[in-house]
C-alpha cells in the first residue's frame, strides 16, 4: 500500500471501506452518484460508510436531490436493504447492499418538491413506499397556504399529504383589485 506498513487486518478494513464506497457510488466529498441509485444524488461535507450496519452517514450541509425533490438536512443516514441470497453470493455485491431501504434526515430539515416547501426537525423517507414522514414541528407551505401539525406524511407518488394529531391551516388571501 504505497510503501506504508500496516496490519493486514487494517488493510482488509481499508479495502472493504473503499469497496463499499465505490459500490455505493460514493465519490470523495460525500456524493452518491445519480447513475448508481436511479437519479438520486447526495452531497455533504463528510460521509461514513458502515458496511456491517448497511448504512452510510452524511453530515454537514447534506443535500439529497431526486428529480424535483430536494431534501436538505444537518445529518442524513441512508439505510440499505440486506442483499437477498443471490445478490450476497455475487462477487460484485457489497456489505452495504445495492438498494436503499430508507433515509433518515435530522436537524434543520428543509424539503422542496415542485411548489411545496416543508421544514421540520426529523424526516424519514421510506424509499419503496415513496413517502416521507415528518415530525418535530413540521410546517408546510404551498401557494398561499401554511399547514402545521405534530406529524405529517407526504405521499410523493400520489402528490398528497396527511396531517395527524391535529392541524392548523392558515390561508392567505390575495387582495382583490384596488379601491
Amino acid at each position: 500500500m504505497y510503501g506504508l506498513r500496516c496490519h493486514p487486518k487494517s488493510r482488509r478494513i481499508f479495502r472493504l471501506v473503499l469497496t463499499l464506497a465505490v459500490m455505493a457510488g460514493v465519490v470523495f466529498g460525500g456524493e452518491i452518484s445519480a447513475t448508481e441509485l436511479g437519479q438520486t444524488t447526495i452531497t455533504s461535507k463528510t460521509m461514513i460508510a458502515q458496511g456491517k450496519a448497511r448504512k452510510a452517514i452524511f453530515e454537514g450541509n447534506v443535500v439529497l436531490t431526486q428529480g424535483d425533490l430536494v431534501v436538505r438536512a444537518d445529518r442524513m443516514v441512508v439505510f440499505f436493504k440486506k442483499p437477498n441470497h443471490s445478490e450476497s453470493n455475487s462477487s460484485s455485491s457489497s456489505a452495504l447492499g445495492k438498494k436503499i431501504d430508507l433515509i433518515e434526515a435530522k436537524g434543520k430539515v428543509f424539503i422542496e418538491k415542485g411548489d411545496s416547501k416543508v421544514t421540520c426537525g426529523h424526516a424519514v423517507y421510506y424509499w419503496n413506499e415513496e413517502k416521507i414522514v415528518l415530525t418535530e414541528s413540521p410546517v408546510a407551505w404551498q401557494g398561499g397556504t401554511r399547514v402545521s401539525g405534530p406529524r405529517m406524511t407526504m405521499y410523493l407518488k400520489d402528490n398528497r399529504s396527511v396531517v395527524e394529531g391535529g392541524s392548523r391551516v392558515l390561508i392567505f388571501h390575495e387582495e382583490e383589485g384596488g379601491g
